[in-house]
């Protein structure tokens, strides 16, 4: 039977192996850099501003309503999903809050379906989209981010995904702060009146303004707070003025007609429930000091099981000699 010694030494020996190759084989058994959740699950953004101005589609003399207005965004991930990409959806709507019928009450919805790396929050195929029943999807591009910034997001300029224009412009930083233990970057983007009918076709994008045609321009500050490790959004703080007028005119005030004016930030609760849900993610700095901490407790559990293997082995052989030269003694003796 082996000595009591031994035995220890070789389980110490097995597991700081054990401790060493889970340490190096852990970036490729799990995530653990922040890339984007594949059930998250408070994944819808809602904002509202009780006294939105909207103009009513269904007149023709374009008459504009003060009325609350929620605008929604909603984030679905399915299937196919990789450790590097996933499918995702991505709802918007634009709604009034009033008497009328919800047909009416409706100013905006559209669907947007594509794949999205996980890491980078960038769009890795062309987005279906989806806007109008009874039409098909258009095929549109995603460029730069939308409701997820980089993993380990940086203090920098970001081209951010804006949902009317169908383009992207720069967000850039602004400051940090410490929200509930998160690290939560602020991001400011600006876009400056911008002919909507100019980059696509639609039937919201043009109307009469009086005895000529108008085409819809959309300008926004909107600010987003992002989680610096997941580059998840977690707030959404935005002021809207989309209007029509005649290209050339579009700098006189006098001369525009509302479309939409909207100011509104993500609800509070909604912020809660998404810094709660991700409050356990680490980012990969966090994940390779661990990391590499269990890489280094099991060398020195794996050193010390040697060093109690072959210490315990010379131990025995010295007693084994001990033995011998006594028993040589003994026979001599007899």
């Amino acid at each position: 039977m082996l000595p009591k010694s031994r035995i220890i030494s070789a389980l110490l020996v097995g597991l700081g192996i054990a401790l060493i190759v889970g340490g190096l084989m852990a970036p490729r058994l799990i995530d653990s850099d922040g890339r984007l959740p594949l059930d998250l699950e408070n994944s819808t953004w809602t904002l509202t501003d009780d006294s939105a101005a909207t103009r009513l589609l269904t007149d023709p003399n374009g008459r504009v309503l003060e009325t609350p207005v929620t605008r929604q965004l909603h984030l679905q991930i399915g299937e196919p999903a990789t450790a590097d990409t996933a499918s995702v959806r991505v709802g918007t709507t634009l709604m009034r809050d009033s008497l009328q019928e919800e047909s009416d009450r409706l100013i905006t919805a559209s669907t947007w379906g594509y794949e999205m790396d996980r890491v980078t929050g960038e769009a890795t195929t062309p987005a279906n989209l989806t806007h109008t029943i009874g039409m098909p999807p258009e095929e549109v591009e995603v460029d730069g981010v939308w409701m997820k910034f980089p993993t380990d997001a940086e203090q920098t300029t970001y081209d951010v995904f804006d949902d009317t224009l169908r383009e992207s412009r720069p967000a850039t930083f602004i400051d940090s702060q410490e929200i509930d233990g998160r690290t939560i970057y602020h991001y400011r983007q600006e876009i400056e009146p911008t002919n909507v009918a100019f980059l696509y076709e639609s039937f919201l994008n043009t109307a009469p303004v009086g005895d000529q045609q108008g085409a819809l321009y959309h300008s926004a500050t909107t600010d987003f707070y992002v989680d610096q490790i997941t580059g998840l959004v977690v707030d959404i703080e935005t002021e809207i003025y989309d209007f029509y007028a005649v290209p050339g005119q579009e700098n006189d005030e006098q001369a525009r007609e509302t479309f939409l004016q909207f100011t509104g930030s993500r609800e509070d609760a909604q912020v809660d429930a998404t810094l709660a849900e991700i409050d356990d993610i680490s980012g990969s700095t966090t994940a390779e000091l661990i990391r590499w901490s269990v890489v280094a407790v099991g060398v020195v559990i794996t050193v010390l099981g040697l060093l109690g293997a072959f210490l315990g082995n010379g131990a025995e052989r010295g007693k084994t000699r001990q033995r011998r030269r006594i028993r040589g003694r003994h026979a001599r003796r007899k």
